[in-house]
């Protein structure tokens, strides 16, 4: 299933980011002691973006920016109010960075993973392994 959750502002992209990426010992996406991002995909390989996705690539992306020249690539909005058709006040975010839209298996999967375990359908001697 895909959720998707209101965007995120540049700092808060950052932030999430950083707390995310900084805990690998809290994070199941970690790889020993690490978090490792790496670059997929055909933009990243027509800007010639490889290998792990850096600190300071992740910052430059979330202000707009080019990771590698800093060019600007986004125009930034600045925050404004409105009032709409029903007479309500809308504020708007400045610049969008990101949205937040994690895919999630239902949970009977979950449960037939954790119960089952990996090693015993694949036929093994029941050990359990780690899910990734």
């Amino acid at each position: 299933m895909l959720s998707i959750f209101k965007p995120l502002s540049a700092g808060q992209a950052q932030t999430y980011h950083k707390e995310e990426f900084a805990n690998a010992e809290e994070n199941y996406y970690s790889e020993g002691d690490r978090i490792r991002g790496e670059w997929h995909g055909k933009l990243a390989q027509e800007w010639g973006l490889h290998g792990e996705v850096r600190e300071e690539h992740f910052q430059r992306l979330a202000n707009g920016q080019h990771p590698l020249n800093e060019e600007q690539l986004v125009r930034h909005q600045t925050a404004r109010e409105y009032i709409n058709a029903r007479g309500e006040t809308v504020s708007t975010m400045e610049h969008r960075a990101a949205w937040d839209a994690p895919f999630s298996a239902p949970k009977s999967v979950s449960l037939t993973a954790l119960v089952g375990g990996r090693g015993r359908a694949a036929g093994s001697s029941g050990q359990r392994s780690k899910l990734h």
